[in-house]
């Protein structure tokens, strides 16, 4: 039977990219990622309602003289400082968080290549071994032929 010879590439051992992902991360950068993290949640949702909602009916039914009357203008600033401040930030946590997912994308692709590059070898070998077994089933039919 005809030795297949292993394959020419080189083979890829996995690596951790979450782990090699947050020893690039500095301090600004997790700073960034907890509060893009905790911002983009459903709490934090319900957090900034509560908190206008309350707002509005706070200043709605202050007794005497509301310091933020209808329309609630210094609301609106207060949003619009927070949007401003956030905004950025999150785009800085979204690049962030963007750069894992190709570390992790390079890592799966180098991963497949080298299965596939494994799987094309094993494929080979299994041929050669049934073209091995049909030309020795063929030698023993003309065996039992011959007797």
């Amino acid at each position: 039977m005809p030795l297949i010879e292993p394959p020419k590439h080189e083979r890829h051992k996995p690596e951790d990219v979450n782990k090699k992902h947050k020893q690039q991360l500095g301090l600004q950068d997790r700073l960034a990622l907890v509060i893009t993290t905790a911002i983009g949640t459903m709490y934090a949702v319900y957090f900034f309602a509560v908190f206008m909602a309350g707002w509005m009916l706070w200043q709605s039914f202050f007794y005497g003289r509301p310091f933020d009357p209808y329309p609630f203008a210094f609301l609106l600033f207060l949003g619009n400082i927070v949007q401003l401040l956030l905004m950025p930030l999150i785009m800085v946590g979204q690049n962030i968080q963007g750069r894992h997912a190709e570390l992790r994308a390079g890592e799966e692709y180098r991963t497949t290549v080298t299965s596939y590059h494994d799987i094309e070898h094993v494929l080979k070998h299994l041929n050669a071994q049934d073209e091995e077994l049909l030309k020795q089933t063929g030698l023993l039919e003309q065996l039992i032929k011959n007797r």
